[in-house]
């Protein structure tokens, strides 16, 4: 499964042009920024202060009037927080958005709000979907052990049968010989 969601990311990647290394590699860059900060050493380099890779993004998207916001950059920034934060809920988030995007860059925080929910609803799906899976998993190993354990006294019954039908005519042998000789 795992290498299967990674061919498709790759051919996901490659079919709208991106290398997937130069990508990861600049993902952990910022991951690597992120590491060890503060929210509000995050929040200095939103506003375009220091010389931080996070800064240099900030900067060039306050400067640039057609900027468009992405889902993924709204994603990154989630992630980002994930680092940053103990925990993180998509009602924590809000605020934080609000004060990243809003108040350090300019920028518009609803739809990366909107997108932040979209994010933590599907992940709390998906998270479900995998906790019943594991359950059903476990259901049927029981019911997979519950089965071999069937087998196992029906076979032990049978041995037992078997060990006394064996009995039965080694005596009815020693009877036979008895009443011959």
């Amino acid at each position: 499964e795992e290498e299967m969601a990674q061919q498709i990311v790759s051919a996901l990647l490659q079919s709208v042009g991106m290398k997937e290394e130069e990508l990861r590699a600049e993902a952990q860059i910022i991951t690597d920024w992120v590491a060890g900060k503060s929210r509000d050493d995050v929040t200095a380099a939103m506003r375009g202060e220091g010389d931080s890779p996070v800064a240099a993004i900030a900067s060039a998207a306050k400067g640039d009037e057609f900027w468009m916001y992405s889902r993924y950059f709204g994603l990154g920034l989630v992630q980002m927080m994930q680092i940053v934060e103990d925990e993180v809920d998509a009602d924590s988030t809000f605020p934080i958005l609000e004060e990243w995007l809003t108040t350090s860059m300019g920028k518009s925080h609803f739809t990366a709000s909107s997108d932040s929910d979209l994010y933590f609803k599907t992940k709390t799906k998906l998270d479900m979907m995998e906790t019943m899976m594991k359950e059903i998993e476990i259901r049927e190993k029981k019911r997979m052990a519950e089965r071999l354990e069937e087998k196992a006294e029906k076979a032990l019954l049978k041995a037992e049968r078997d060990a006394q039908m064996a009995e039965e005519e080694r005596k009815d042998m020693e009877a036979r010989q008895l009443i011959e000789a």
